[in-house]
């Protein structure tokens, strides 16, 4: 990571070698680059510039050497239209290890009770933004977790939207039914109500999803739990994206819609040196707490010497949740082992959901030499899935657990009602189709 006070020509060194070939299609001299690139800047920049007790938090914070791992607090502003600040909807502490391209993600419930500097009583952390915007709430997590701050970003949540949308939307598995019939949700019956399942949100759905907390016994946290999902999805699509020409436009309405006292070349720095980030090195967990009523106040309670021993882990680099499974591990409620369970006693649908002609046969054809019996083979409805999906019914999570690892690859999803087949395991042939490892064995 390059210290915030580098000089102004590296930076411009920097961003222009970085962004270049992305912004190409749009500028036709690399003084029309720098000046676009500039442009992004002052918005991005925006507050950090104006407010000087904001950058005073900042100051000092910064890693001794570039590369070596700092902390971050990421903002979502649900801020309403008039309104010039807000308290923050999501608040989230970052450490970034650029080296070993992992990143660490402690979600901070809005409602949890907390020494707000300033304030002699206990607040809700949420109501450091609405009295001193970014720069109270950094002190404030400062004080909270005896951690440097070296860098924030805020988030609104209405732009989020365009984001989404602008990235040709993000795939990810929703763990239950959401519905959002409330006054809260002011976008409509059709965007409010999401099913369970993997599939692609659009921006109106993904704002749905993060801001949803109505439709969960447990509420905000559940609500965190699945912004943390969104997270990790987000940022693993945002760092694959193939699709070169849309970059500029990306980049835009990542800038409008975001406050940072990072440059843009900084973050562009940055996404190059997380490319190919593994899924199990983003590792995301809540602050240790419970909800509790405090003079007939509901806040959440944070368990203070589980939250220390969790804020230990993380400045080591260890899993925040030590007796969390490992990121990949399969979970089963089925009685049988996969281990125990052969290709022949399972039945496959095999389909083609890429739309590369005869892929459908392909993978069929590798599936019966590998032993598994193939009942029925085809095409999607529609040709939009960019992964391999291995879809199982109650009781047939254990097979798919066998297809996957034949596969070497592709994740494995519950039917719940989306998928219909009659065999015990619907693979769904995506874009990401190679021919498994197992495949060139004798």
């Amino acid at each position: 990571m390059v210290d915030p006070r580098i000089t102004r020509k590296r930076r411009r060194r920097l961003t222009v070698t970085i962004l270049v070939t992305l912004l190409m299609l749009m500028t036709a001299s690399a003084f029309a680059v720098w000046s676009y690139v500039r442009g992004l800047d002052t918005k991005i920049n925006r507050v950090v510039a104006a407010d000087s007790a904001l950058a005073g938090q900042l100051s000092g914070d910064a890693p001794k050497a570039p590369g070596e791992p700092f902390y971050m607090l990421l903002m979502g502003d649900d801020r309403r239209p008039g309104e010039t600040q807000a308290r923050s909807d999501t608040l989230i502490l970052a450490r970034v290890d650029p080296k070993l391209k992992k990143i660490q993600l402690i979600s901070i419930p809005r409602d949890s009770r907390v020494k707000i500097p300033g304030y002699s009583a206990p607040q809700k952390i949420n109501a450091a933004s609405a009295w001193g915007g970014p720069a109270l709430t950094i002190k404030t997590v400062k004080d909270l977790t005896g951690l440097p701050i070296a860098h924030y970003l805020t988030v609104g949540f209405s732009g989020l939207r365009r984001v989404v949308d602008t990235m040709g939307g993000v795939w990810i598995d929703i763990p239950q039914d959401i519905d959002e019939n409330t006054t809260h949700t002011k976008y409509g019956a059709a965007t409010r109500v999401i099913k369970k399942g993997y599939q692609k949100l659009d921006g109106v759905h993904a704002l749905t999803f993060v801001r949803a907390r109505h439709s969960f016994a447990d509420g905000d946290f559940s609500r965190v739990k699945n912004q943390q999902l969104f997270i990790k999805a987000l940022v693993k699509q945002g760092l694959s994206l193939s699709a070169v020409v849309n970059a500029p436009k990306i980049i835009a309405a990542v800038s409008d819609n975001i406050s940072t006292d990072l440059t843009v070349g900084q973050l562009a720095e940055l996404a190059a040196q997380f490319k190919g980030m593994k899924d199990a090195d983003l590792d995301s967990a809540t602050v240790p707490s419970k909800n509790g009523f405090i003079d007939g106040i509901a806040y959440v309670i944070i368990d203070e010497p589980a939250f220390e021993k969790m804020l230990g882990r993380m400045q080591r680099g260890e899993p925040l949740n030590p007796s969390k499974p490992a990121s990949g591990s399969k979970s089963s409620t089925s009685t049988a082992s996969p281990a125990a369970i052969k290709p022949g006693t399972i039945t496959l649908t095999v389909r083609n959901g890429a739309g590369v002609s005869g892929l459908a046969k392909t993978a069929s054809d590798l599936f019966v030499k590998a032993g598994f019996l193939v009942k029925e083979s085809g095409n999607m409805n529609q040709f939009v899935y960019s992964r391999t999906l291995v879809v199982f019914k109650t009781g047939t999570d254990a097979k798919a657990g066998v297809v996957q690892d034949e596969l070497g690859y592709g994740d494995v999803v519950p039917a719940a009602g989306l998928y219909k087949f009659n065999t015990d395991v619907l693979v769904i042939v995506g874009k990401d189709w190679r021919t498994p490892a197992s495949a060139s064995r004798p």
